[in-house]
């Protein structure tokens, strides 16, 4: 077996690889290679809905008002979140839904997140919805997280979600809470599917063939 047809045999091994879709809560799992978006670079930047905020790889907007590059949040019993770290947060204290498009669809998404919890609350739980859809705008998935009630071991803190799809397909994400803030959007870095490799291989070595028989006619 030629070099050719080994690399071109082990890249469709690869490809037809088995994966599977699945919700994630650490941010390590998302597909290398990772891009993460942590929004130091932003200081207060206040948009109103409809706004769009750009970003390497892609963009954000809301239904209502939210800040990029936030650095303290009050999120009631949830206690609060930044203190100098710049973040994603909604300023709206109620439902809201943000979107997360992509410059190219992506295989996964993750961030780190808290919700604002009404002091006094009884329950002591709120919840962020996320629904991940395709270049189609067709939806692939939803994912409810709820933030349980803290207590003192874990006032203050953040909790990280996300998901993973079978193939790069991820083109959109809305996340929908109440009071949510975000921080460190970790996403897979768009990279040529193995079917381009393939194809860029067997570009090159029919040059080679070409180079060889004008070698031979010379």
């Amino acid at each position: 077996m030629n070099k050719f047809n080994l690399i071109a045999g082990l890249l469709l091994a690869i490809s037809s690889a088995a994966s599977h879709a699945a919700v994630i809560v650490d941010r390590a799992d998302v597909p290398a290679t990772q891009t993460v978006i942590d929004f130091e670079s932003e200081d207060g930047l206040n948009l109103l809905g409809g706004d769009i905020y750009n970003f390497a790889g892609g963009s954000l907007t809301a239904t209502d008002s939210y800040t990029v590059g936030q650095y303290i949040a009050d999120l009631g019993e949830n206690g609060v979140w930044g203190a100098g770290n710049h973040f994603v947060s909604f300023d709206t204290i109620g439902q809201m839904t943000m979107n997360i498009s992509f410059a190219a669809p992506t295989q996964g998404v993750a961030f780190d997140y808290s919700i604002y919890e009404e002091l006094g609350d009884t329950d002591g739980s709120a919840m962020l919805t996320a629904r991940y859809y395709d270049a189609n705008d067709s939806l692939l998935k939803t994912a409810k997280f709820i933030f349980s009630p803290f207590g003192s071991a874990t006032y203050n803190q953040f909790q990280s979600f996300g998901y993973v799809s079978d193939v790069a397909n991820i083109a959109r994400v809305s996340i929908s809470g109440d009071g949510v803030v975000l921080d460190n959007l970790t996403f897979t870095a768009a990279v040529p599917e193995p079917e381009s490799y393939a194809m860029l291989l067997a570009g090159l070595g029919l040059m080679g063939v070409v180079a060889r028989r004008r070698s031979i006619r010379a």
